[in-house]
């Protein structure tokens, strides 16, 4: 888990953590078997009163999406 992350709204970076969820994403075959990884990622507080996003989720750079339920390679394939 990172210590902070850009809001994806205004770009300031925040520490100030929300919440913890996991999440599961689908990943590329292994071998021909499907495989899947499992994350346990944080949202942060946005703290600028101008911004219009109050919460966000950190996103894994090159693995995750905003509301992806796939990794980023395996969605390159499909």
């Amino acid at each position: 888990m990172a210590p902070a992350a850009p809001c994806p709204g205004c770009g300031r970076e925040s520490t100030r953590v929300h919440s913890r969820y996991s999440r599961r994403l689908a990943d590329t075959a292994i071998a021909g078997q499907e495989s899947a990884l499992d994350l346990e990622v944080q949202r942060f507080f946005c703290d600028n009163s101008d911004c219009l996003k109050k919460t966000f989720a950190e996103q894994v750079e090159h693995l995750t999406f905003r509301y992806g339920r796939r990794t980023v390679a395996l969605q390159q394939l499909l």
